[in-house]
């Protein structure tokens, strides 16, 4: 995926940009087990990884990028280990979108991201 044509990704993109500025809550559920972030989004961008052989790395990803946290049991939280989330590229299946609520789906999991 060297230019990135993909409608879903630059709707994706479009949406994204339009929350920069937004504080945001991240829940990734995948395989029965759910992660919650908050993110202060500060801005967006498409970010190619570094070749892995590892086939769980995907090879561009959307990176979120602003100060944020971990929510732990749902009361605790932690510093995110780096200033940026990054969202898969890889088998995207589906994103549907509102003013306050986007739902991203991939192969591995599904990402619901609220402002």
């Amino acid at each position: 995926m060297t230019k990135f044509t993909n409608s879903k990704i630059k709707f994706l993109l479009q949406e994204l940009n339009d929350w920069v500025g937004s504080e945001i809550t991240i829940e990734k559920e995948e395989r029965n087990d759910l992660d919650k972030n908050t993110l202060s989004l500060e801005n967006v961008e498409i970010v190619k990884q570094v070749e892995n052989e590892d086939d769980y790395v995907d090879p561009y990803s959307i990176e979120l990028q602003g100060k944020g946290t971990v929510i732990q049991d749902g009361r605790k939280s932690t510093k995110l280990p780096l200033d940026s989330y990054e969202l898969p590229l890889h088998e995207l299946h589906s994103v549907e979108a509102s003013s306050e609520l986007l739902t991203v789906k991939t192969d591995r999991a599904t990402y619901k991201l609220k402002k």
